[in-house]
Protein backbone atom coordinates (compact mmCIF):
# COMPACT_ATOMS: atom_id res chain seq x y z
CA UNK A 1 0.00 0.00 0.00
CA UNK A 2 2.85 2.38 0.77
CA UNK A 3 4.38 1.97 -2.71
CA UNK A 4 1.15 3.05 -4.44
CA UNK A 5 0.72 6.14 -2.27
CA UNK A 6 4.34 7.14 -2.96
CA UNK A 7 3.93 6.94 -6.75
CA UNK A 8 0.40 8.39 -7.01
CA UNK A 9 1.40 12.11 -6.94
CA UNK A 10 4.10 11.47 -9.55
CA UNK A 11 1.66 9.62 -11.84
CA UNK A 12 -0.93 12.40 -11.51
CA UNK A 13 1.69 15.02 -12.38
CA UNK A 14 2.79 12.98 -15.41
CA UNK A 15 -0.82 12.57 -16.59
CA UNK A 16 -1.45 16.32 -16.28
CA UNK A 17 1.71 17.06 -18.28
CA UNK A 18 0.69 14.66 -21.05
CA UNK A 19 -2.79 16.19 -21.22
CA UNK A 20 -1.21 19.62 -21.82
CA UNK A 21 1.25 18.22 -24.36
CA UNK A 22 -1.43 16.61 -26.48
CA UNK A 23 -3.85 19.53 -26.29
CA UNK A 24 -6.62 18.07 -24.17
CA UNK A 25 -8.50 20.02 -21.58
CA UNK A 26 -11.36 19.45 -19.19
CA UNK A 27 -13.96 22.04 -18.25
CA UNK A 28 -13.61 23.62 -14.87
CA UNK A 29 -17.17 24.66 -13.99
CA UNK A 30 -17.64 27.64 -11.73
CA UNK A 31 -19.77 30.66 -11.02
CA UNK A 32 -18.88 33.75 -13.01
CA UNK A 33 -18.11 36.98 -11.23
CA UNK A 34 -19.80 38.69 -14.17
CA UNK A 35 -20.26 38.15 -17.88
CA UNK A 36 -17.52 37.97 -20.46
CA UNK A 37 -16.65 41.45 -21.69
CA UNK A 38 -19.27 42.19 -24.35
CA UNK A 39 -17.81 43.62 -27.55
CA UNK A 40 -19.62 46.99 -27.30
CA UNK A 41 -17.59 48.01 -24.23
CA UNK A 42 -14.40 50.01 -24.47
CA UNK A 43 -11.07 48.29 -23.89
CA UNK A 44 -10.26 48.00 -20.21
CA UNK A 45 -13.85 48.69 -19.11
CA UNK A 46 -15.04 46.41 -16.33
CA UNK A 47 -17.62 43.68 -16.79
CA UNK A 48 -21.34 44.51 -16.67
CA UNK A 49 -24.47 42.52 -15.79
CA UNK A 50 -26.08 40.36 -18.46
CA UNK A 51 -28.70 42.03 -20.64
CA UNK A 52 -32.32 40.84 -20.53
CA UNK A 53 -32.80 37.99 -22.99
CA UNK A 54 -29.17 36.91 -22.71
CA UNK A 55 -28.85 33.26 -23.82
CA UNK A 56 -25.18 32.71 -23.09
CA UNK A 57 -21.85 33.49 -24.73
CA UNK A 58 -18.55 32.09 -25.92
CA UNK A 59 -15.41 34.05 -25.09
CA UNK A 60 -12.26 32.70 -26.79
CA UNK A 61 -8.93 34.44 -26.23
CA UNK A 62 -5.53 33.87 -27.78
CA UNK A 63 -2.26 35.31 -26.50
CA UNK A 64 1.40 34.47 -26.46
CA UNK A 65 2.21 31.74 -23.98
CA UNK A 66 5.70 33.20 -23.61
CA UNK A 67 4.88 36.80 -22.63
CA UNK A 68 5.55 38.23 -26.11
CA UNK A 69 3.65 41.31 -27.31
CA UNK A 70 1.56 39.54 -29.97
CA UNK A 71 0.07 36.06 -30.15
CA UNK A 72 1.84 33.79 -32.68
CA UNK A 73 -1.43 32.90 -34.40
CA UNK A 74 -4.87 34.06 -35.53
CA UNK A 75 -8.15 32.15 -35.28
CA UNK A 76 -11.36 31.43 -37.19
CA UNK A 77 -14.46 29.98 -35.53
CA UNK A 78 -17.35 28.23 -37.31
CA UNK A 79 -20.67 27.93 -35.47
CA UNK A 80 -23.07 24.96 -35.81
CA UNK A 81 -24.79 26.71 -38.77
CA UNK A 82 -21.46 26.99 -40.65
CA UNK A 83 -21.09 30.75 -40.21
CA UNK A 84 -17.60 32.11 -39.47
CA UNK A 85 -15.94 34.78 -37.34
CA UNK A 86 -12.24 35.59 -37.08
CA UNK A 87 -9.25 36.40 -39.25
CA UNK A 88 -7.47 34.05 -41.66
CA UNK A 89 -3.97 35.43 -42.35
CA UNK A 90 -3.44 33.05 -45.29
CA UNK A 91 -6.09 34.92 -47.27
CA UNK A 92 -5.89 38.24 -45.38
CA UNK A 93 -9.62 37.91 -44.78
CA UNK A 94 -11.78 38.78 -41.76
CA UNK A 95 -14.96 36.73 -41.31
CA UNK A 96 -17.94 38.46 -39.67
CA UNK A 97 -20.80 36.07 -40.42
CA UNK A 98 -21.80 34.89 -36.92
CA UNK A 99 -24.62 37.01 -35.43
CA UNK A 100 -23.38 38.70 -32.25
CA UNK A 101 -19.77 37.77 -33.06
CA UNK A 102 -16.77 40.08 -32.83
CA UNK A 103 -13.08 39.54 -33.39
CA UNK A 104 -10.55 42.09 -32.21
CA UNK A 105 -7.08 42.55 -30.80
CA UNK A 106 -6.78 44.34 -27.49
CA UNK A 107 -4.33 45.05 -24.69
CA UNK A 108 -4.46 42.60 -21.77
CA UNK A 109 -5.78 44.31 -18.62
CA UNK A 110 -2.87 45.06 -16.30
CA UNK A 111 -0.25 44.23 -18.96
CA UNK A 112 -0.06 47.18 -21.40
CA UNK A 113 2.77 45.60 -23.38
CA UNK A 114 0.87 42.35 -24.12
CA UNK A 115 -1.95 41.98 -26.65
CA UNK A 116 -4.50 39.22 -27.01
CA UNK A 117 -6.95 38.36 -29.73
CA UNK A 118 -10.56 38.09 -28.56
CA UNK A 119 -13.31 36.21 -30.36
CA UNK A 120 -16.60 36.85 -28.55
CA UNK A 121 -19.97 35.38 -29.53
CA UNK A 122 -22.90 37.01 -27.74
CA UNK A 123 -26.06 34.89 -27.43
CA UNK A 124 -24.15 31.88 -28.75
CA UNK A 125 -26.24 28.86 -29.71
CA UNK A 126 -25.41 25.49 -28.21
CA UNK A 127 -23.79 22.83 -30.38
CA UNK A 128 -20.53 21.80 -32.01
CA UNK A 129 -18.19 24.60 -33.08
CA UNK A 130 -15.02 24.28 -35.15
CA UNK A 131 -11.99 26.46 -34.34
CA UNK A 132 -8.86 26.86 -36.46
CA UNK A 133 -5.76 28.43 -34.90
CA UNK A 134 -3.51 29.52 -37.77
CA UNK A 135 0.21 30.03 -37.07
CA UNK A 136 1.80 33.36 -38.04
CA UNK A 137 5.01 33.12 -35.97
CA UNK A 138 7.11 30.61 -34.02
CA UNK A 139 6.19 30.24 -30.38
CA UNK A 140 3.74 29.08 -27.79
CA UNK A 141 0.16 30.26 -27.58
CA UNK A 142 -2.27 30.24 -24.69
CA UNK A 143 -5.83 29.59 -25.87
CA UNK A 144 -8.51 30.19 -23.24
CA UNK A 145 -12.20 29.48 -23.69
CA UNK A 146 -15.15 30.42 -21.51
CA UNK A 147 -18.68 29.25 -22.16
CA UNK A 148 -21.44 31.11 -20.29
CA UNK A 149 -25.01 29.97 -19.76
CA UNK A 150 -28.13 32.12 -19.28
CA UNK A 151 -27.43 32.56 -15.56
CA UNK A 152 -23.78 33.59 -16.14
CA UNK A 153 -22.43 30.31 -14.81
CA UNK A 154 -19.40 29.36 -16.86
CA UNK A 155 -17.02 26.59 -17.78
CA UNK A 156 -13.36 27.34 -18.58
CA UNK A 157 -10.72 25.63 -20.71
CA UNK A 158 -7.07 26.45 -21.29
CA UNK A 159 -4.67 25.06 -23.91
CA UNK A 160 -0.97 25.95 -24.14
CA UNK A 161 0.52 24.70 -27.41
CA UNK A 162 3.57 25.36 -29.63
CA UNK A 163 2.92 26.58 -33.19
CA UNK A 164 4.90 27.77 -36.21
CA UNK A 165 4.02 29.77 -39.34
CA UNK A 166 1.67 27.85 -41.61
CA UNK A 167 0.51 25.38 -38.95
CA UNK A 168 -3.25 25.07 -38.59
CA UNK A 169 -4.51 23.58 -35.32
CA UNK A 170 -8.10 22.34 -35.46
CA UNK A 171 -10.31 22.17 -32.38
CA UNK A 172 -13.82 20.80 -31.93
CA UNK A 173 -15.71 22.71 -29.23
CA UNK A 174 -18.96 21.39 -27.75
CA UNK A 175 -20.88 24.15 -25.99
CA UNK A 176 -24.21 24.17 -24.16
CA UNK A 177 -25.91 27.14 -22.51
CA UNK A 178 -28.81 25.16 -21.01
CA UNK A 179 -28.95 23.81 -17.46
CA UNK A 180 -25.52 25.09 -16.44
CA UNK A 181 -22.66 25.97 -18.72
CA UNK A 182 -21.02 23.04 -20.45
CA UNK A 183 -17.89 23.36 -22.53
CA UNK A 184 -15.43 20.77 -23.75
CA UNK A 185 -12.90 20.90 -26.53
CA UNK A 186 -10.21 18.80 -28.12
CA UNK A 187 -7.59 19.38 -30.75
CA UNK A 188 -8.31 17.08 -33.66
CA UNK A 189 -5.45 17.70 -36.12
CA UNK A 190 -2.56 19.99 -36.96
CA UNK A 191 -2.83 20.61 -40.72
CA UNK A 192 -5.71 21.41 -43.10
Amino acid sequence: MRKISTWLPLLLLLAAGLAGLYGTALAQPGRAQGPAVPPQYEEGQEEAPAAPGFRGALDIRLRSGEGKLNPPAEMVLNNPAGESAGFDPRYNYTYQEIPGGTYKRMVVNGYPSIEETVLYIDNAVGGAYSLRVIGTDYGQYALSMKGYDRDMSHADLLFTIMIQPGDVHHYVINYSNVGGASLNARRTRTRE
